[in-house]
């Protein structure tokens, strides 16, 4: 018998949370990927199997993830939000009262500041 391993589970319930958003089944996912059946999709999702390198990165462009995320739980930050859509195509005075509505959102709820992004960056970002 195989032995489940924590991080192979962890991964899984990862890779199965995407699938799910995306509307996927197993084995649509499973034909998406190239593993080779929906079987083989519920055990990687059980933690039962693993994923090789390869196989990883297939799984990445499928659910159009960072390897980070399944790997770890970490979002990068890379990924573009649908916030970040509508920054871009604001002018930079819709941009600026935006920002202050943000700025005062995130007072009102007691969260640290965070390092705020220009409308220059956020059109470099999706040069």
């Amino acid at each position: 018998m195989k032995r489940i391993d924590d991080t192979n589970i962890a991964i899984g319930a990862r890779i199965k949370e995407l699938r799910l958003k995306k509307n996927m089944t197993q084995e649509i996912f499973a034909e998406k990927a190239e593993i080779c059946s929906g079987q083989q999709v519920s055990n990687i999702e059980r933690g039962i199997s693993g994923l090789s390198i390869s196989k990883l990165i297939d799984v990445c462009k499928v659910l159009e993830i960072e390897a980070d995320y399944l790997l770890f739980g970490i979002r990068t930050g890379n990924e573009e939000t649908q916030l970040h859509k509508y920054l871009k195509q604001m002018t930079y005075e819709q941009y600026q009262y935006a920002s202050e509505f943000i700025k005062a959102y995130v007072k009102s709820c007691g969260l640290e500041k965070n390092k705020s992004i220009s409308p220059i960056q956020l059109n470099k970002s999706s040069s």
